[in-house]
Formats: structure tokens, C-alpha cells, sequence
């Protein structure tokens, strides 16, 4: 299930990656090399760049690329170590849900107006009979998305430390065991 989400995860930011890189290049050469500019390309990039850093977040952490201060638990024996690991697990989980919650609450409170960029869009596409488009809670809903499932990374980390001191292993043991190695 772990490398499915991975997997998932990383075509996510890979495809978005590449959108993003195409529509620059083209609102460049638009621009640059035609006079004329693509109305909706910046407010699509910008929610583009919105998306990737809420979905990056999730894989940097995923890949244990977040900043970490672990001078601390390695001066510790194993079970404070194991300890403290679980209770900062535990603190990160609370900040994420919290953020869950109200970034939940901020998209559904101020997410009703229609993004305009993609009006510009479905109007060129279909002209008169172009659909609604969709509303800018979409573009909101990235930050409680994205630490959702930073959200689940923390409870299996704890889980996984709660293991490892179960089990006599050390911190460094379940940590392997997060990015898929087997301890030791």
C-alpha cells in the first residue's frame, strides 16, 4: 500500500511538474514571440504551484527530506529516544489535523467563487454552452489534502516506533523500516 501512494504521489507532482513547464514555455513564447499572452496561464500556474507544494510536502516527508533536529534522540538510549520520537510524532500529528480542520473550514467558508482562469478556458473550448467552472475551493482544499496525508505518514510513524519498542529495535530500526529497509 506504502509504494502504491508513492507511486501515486509522485505521478501526481511529475505530471503537474510537466503541465506547469509546458504552460510557462508556451506563456513565454506567446508573450516573447507573438505579442499576446494567454490570459489564464499565470493564475493556472500559480494553482498549479499551490498543488505541488501541499503534494511535495507530503512526498518530502514521505522520503524523510523534511528538516529534522535529531541531535537529541541521538544521544539518547533507545526507549527515550523511541520515547521522544513518538511524543514529537504525536505533537507534528495534532498541528496537521488541526490544519486539516480549518484548512477544511477556510475552503468550505471561502471557496464558493468560480476560478477564473478556467471561465477564460471553458469559454474558449466551448464558447456560448462552455459548463460552469469549477469554484476556487478546489485550489483551497490543497493545504488540508496535503496534510492529510502527512497526517497518515505520522500515525504510521508512531505506530512504527510503538513497534520498535516493542520489539527491542532502536529508532534508527524504524525509521529503515518507514523508507521500506529492512533493520538490522
Amino acid at each position: 500500500m506504502q509504494r502504491l501512494i508513492r507511486s501515486v504521489l509522485s505521478g501526481l507532482l511529475i505530471t503537474l511538474i510537466g503541465a506547469l513547464l509546458v504552460l510557462m514555455t508556451a506563456q513565454i513564447v506567446m508573450r516573447y514571440g507573438f505579442n499576446s499572452s494567454l490570459l489564464w496561464a499565470e493564475e493556472m500556474c500559480r494553482y498549479m504551484l499551490i498543488w505541488l507544494a501541499f503534494l511535495g510536502v507530503a512526498m518530502a516527508y514521505e522520503r524523510g527530506e523534511v528538516a529534522a533536529l535529531t541531535f537529541v534522540s541521538n544521544a539518547l538510549s533507545r526507549r527515550p529516544a523511541l520515547l521522544l520520537a513518538m511524543f514529537t510524532f504525536a505533537l507534528s500529528l495534532a498541528a496537521c489535523l488541526l490544519l486539516v480542520w480549518y484548512g477544511w473550514r477556510f475552503a468550505d467558508l471561502a471557496g464558493g467563487s468560480r476560478i477564473p482562469a478556467m471561465r477564460f478556458i471553458l469559454d474558449d473550448l466551448f464558447g456560448a454552452d462552455a459548463p460552469q467552472a469549477p469554484t476556487i475551493f478546489w485550489i483551497y482544499i490543497a493545504l488540508p489534502f496535503g496534510m492529510a496525508l502527512v497526517a497518515l505518514r505520522l500515525a504510521a510513524d508512531i505506530v512504527l516506533c510503538a513497534r520498535a519498542l516493542a520489539h527491542g529495535e532502536t529508532l534508527g530500526d524504524a525509521l529503515d523500516r518507514r523508507m521500506g529497509a529492512t533493520p538490522q
